[in-house]
């Protein structure tokens, strides 16, 4: 399966500065492994391991903004409000922050609810301590998916933005929007009332009772004449084979020429797959370090037992493999969507490896 985004932040900061904050935020910190807890140093000797702090909390944010994804704090909204406002930039790049009351009842994201992944670490905070989950973000207020949070749950990249504002309004309102992906089973986003799935993809077939598009799509579709949030999951295999000695400015222009006339998103390539006798290509791994994409190797036993629908004799004669593009890319575990294209000194082959949404990106 392919890499998928993780929903919540990994590198968590607990801030408390009262005594009755102290036992919430242990137990915040206790529920998130590898956590840091920063409490008022008159309280050091109740927490030897947390961090004591002295200097006023907006101080104390401008040094711990940047080391974690993630700041909870078991304290009053306004007094976190007053110390973040300096701070926050956009929520594609601004980190989850949470505020807890003194008796760890409720979990209530004021930033980052979706990119941030501030959503999801209440509703994990809530269910670990036996609290409730706040959250005021319009989708997940009404029971709708969030098309961002889904984005980032299939670690897809995102080419612009503005159309989400939009297309998330009709989905709050309850508006028909058609949703199609040809890497990912959405099957699970059915149950939302205002959700279309789309079998045919949208450039090919118009949709019909739409008002609106999300799309998880590993190719670049053309305009269209819906409000449409594109984004492309990195799930694509390219299997690659190449002549001995092949340079590195060869292989660039084939990859890249090779996703634009096929009509493939180069932000979905995930990975790049070939033969163990390519191990030591100097222009191949040059290429993949460029690019900064793995690259697998795999024996000649692998790649033979693959079934590819193009093997040939004469490569096996000089190799002793049936091929080598083909076999890689089913090797990975992807399904086969662009069988061997022969590319000046290149042999390229593309696949597909599944997505699944995860509950935990759903209302």
């Amino acid at each position: 399966m392919a890499e998928q985004g993780p929903l919540r932040p990994e590198r968590v900061a607990v801030y408390t500065l009262t005594l009755p904050g102290l036992k919430v935020a242990q137990r915040v910190a206790e529920a998130l492994p590898g956590s840091t807890l920063y409490l008022a140093a008159k309280y050091r000797h109740l927490a030897p391991s947390a961090v004591p702090v002295e200097e006023p909390l907006r101080d104390l944010l401008g040094r711990t903004w940047s080391l974690h994804d993630g700041h909870i704090f078991v304290m009053a909204a306004g007094i976190v409000l007053r110390a973040i406002a300096p701070l926050v930039l956009d929520k594609r790049v601004d980190p989850a922050v949470l505020v807890v009351d003194l008796k760890g009842r409720y979990f209530v994201p004021l930033l980052a609810g979706h990119l941030g992944g501030a959503n999801p670490l209440a509703r994990y905070l809530a269910a670990a301590l036996g609290g409730e989950a706040v959250l005021t973000t319009g989708t997940d207020s009404v029971g709708a998916p969030a098309p961002d949070l889904l984005a980032k749950a299939l670690g897809a990249w995102v080419p612009d933005w503005k159309p989400l504002k939009e297309v998330s309004a009709l989905l709050v309102d309850g508006r028909p929007v058609g949703f199609y992906s040809d890497c990912a089973h959405l099957g699970p986003l059915a149950r939302y009332p205002m959700v279309r799935l789309l079998e045919a993809p949208p450039w090919e077939e118009s949709p019909l009772g739409v008002e609106g598009l999300v799309l998880f799509t590993v190719r670049r579709p053309p305009p269209l004449p819906f409000p449409t949030f594109l984004a492309h999951p990195r799930c694509l295999v390219l299997g690659i084979g190449c002549n001995r000695n092949t340079p590195t400015e060869e292989i660039r222009r084939e990859v890249w020429g090779f996703l634009e006339e096929e009509g493939f998103a180069r932000e979905s390539l995930l990975k790049l797959a070939t033969a163990e006798l390519k191990r030591d290509e100097v222009g191949l791994l040059a290429f993949a370090e460029e690019a900064g994409l793995p690259l697998a190797f795999h024996s000649r036993e692998t790649l033979n037992a693959q079934p590819i629908p193009n093997p040939s004799e004469a490569v096996f004669r000089h190799t002793g493999l049936w091929g080598v593009a083909e076999a890689a890319v089913l090797a990975e575990g992807a399904r086969l969507l662009v069988e061997k294209r022969k590319r000046g000194n290149l042999t390229l082959a593309l696949g597909v490896l599944p997505l699944a949404l995860p509950e935990e990106a759903l209302p």
